[in-house]
């Protein structure tokens, strides 16, 4: 009886990670503006866990405030991110909080600092949070606290 619940025990964990291995992450449409189709591909077949993250960064990377635009003119521009070229292209000068996507946008992550922008003469900034802070929201996303 011990060696039919052993062996019954062996083979739900075997087909369990089996299982584990096969679920895929599906990438957010977001992604598609910040990386070409085939590092996408590359990253859901060797790197899923990167694909979760840009995933959850898509909507939590970042937050959007609104202030006057004489105040927001001491920051940089918003610039939309050219994939083909990897630089920085026009500005943004509008916002639009329902189709806004920060992944077609051109910005960076410092370690310790959280990095602002200005979309245009709006007056709204977007701050890009911290690699510091994103690790930490990240990891509460993900229940590693």
């Amino acid at each position: 009886m011990m060696k039919k619940l052993l062996t019954i025990l062996v083979l739900l964990v075997a087909f369990t990670g089996v299982y584990a291995q096969q679920v895929s992450v599906i990438p957010d449409n977001k992604l598609y503006a910040k990386f070409q189709s085939d590092d996408i591909n590359n990253m859901v077949n060797l790197m899923p866990q990167e694909i979760t993250y840009w995933n959850w960064f898509a909507y939590n990377g970042f937050v959007v405030k609104r202030t006057s635009p004489e105040l927001a003119q001491k920051y940089p521009p918003l610039k939309f991110y050219d994939k083909d070229t990897k630089l920085a292209a026009d500005e943004e000068v509008a916002y639009d909080e329902l189709s806004f996507n920060i992944m077609a946008y051109d910005f960076e992550i410092h370690p310790d600092k959280t990095i602002a922008y200005r979309i245009g003469n709006t007056g709204y900034i977007v701050n890009i949070l911290s690699q510091r802070k994103l690790a930490e929201n990240f990891n509460k996303f993900m229940g590693h606290e």
